[in-house]
C-alpha cells in the first residue's frame, strides 16, 4: 500500500497492507480497511465502518458511518447510507459459497439508505435507489426505487440529477 498526502486519515483507523487506494481518500475515526481492496480517488469510509478484504470501490462514492461491505464492487458515484450491511455467504460459514456466491454489485450512481442489508450475489440496478431498512434479496433494475423486507420495487427513480446538487 501506497500513502500519499491528500489522504485524511482519522485516529483510530487501521489500514492493513495490500491494498490499493485512490488519492483524496478519507476516513472516520475507528475505520477499519482490511487487505485486497482496489478503492478509487475521492473515496469516504465513515466512522466505524468496517471494508473487509476484496471490495473494489470506485471513484467518488461515500460509505457512511458504521457500513460493512465485503467482497462487494461499488462502481463510480455510489452512496451507502449509514449501517448498510453487505453480506459475502448465503450459507454461513461456508468458505466454498463465499467464493462461488461472493458479495453485492452495486452499479454506478445508485444509493442504498440507512440500515438496508444486501445478500450475497446480489446486483443493484444503475441510479437504483433501496430505502432505508430493506433487505434486498432479488437484482434490482437501473433506475428503480425498492423498499421493504423483503424489498421490492416502488418507483422510478429519475435518470435525471436532483435539482440541488
Amino acid at each position: 500500500m501506497k500513502t500519499n498526502n491528500t489522504w485524511i486519515i482519522r485516529s483510530g483507523t487501521v489500514i492493513y497492507k495490500g491494498s490499493t487506494i485512490g488519492d483524496h481518500f478519507q476516513t472516520g475515526h475507528n475505520a477499519i480497511i482490511r487487505e485486497q481492496n482496489s478503492i478509487g480517488a475521492d473515496v469516504t469510509v465513515g466512522v466505524n465502518s468496517y471494508i473487509g478484504p476484496g471490495n473494489t470501490i470506485g471513484n467518488n462514492v461515500k460509505i457512511h458511518t458504521g457500513a460493512f461491505v465485503e467482497s462487494t464492487v461499488l462502481e463510480d458515484d455510489v452512496v451507502i447510507g449509514p449501517h448498510v450491511v453487505f453480506t459475502n455467504d448465503p450459507y454461513p460459514p461456508c468458505k466454498t459459497c463465499v467464493s462461488q456466491t461472493g458479495g453485492a454489485h452495486v452499479k454506478q450512481g445508485a444509493a442504498i439508505g440507512a440500515q438496508a442489508t444486501i445478500l450475497p450475489g446480489v446486483i443493484i440496478g444503475k441510479n437504483a435507489l433501496v430505502g432505508a431498512g430493506s433487505v434486498v434479496t432479488k437484482d434490482v433494475p437501473d433506475n428503480t426505487i425498492v423498499s421493504g423486507n423483503p424489498a421490492r420495487v416502488t418507483g422510478k427513480r429519475p435518470s435525471r440529477t436532483h435539482p440541488h446538487s
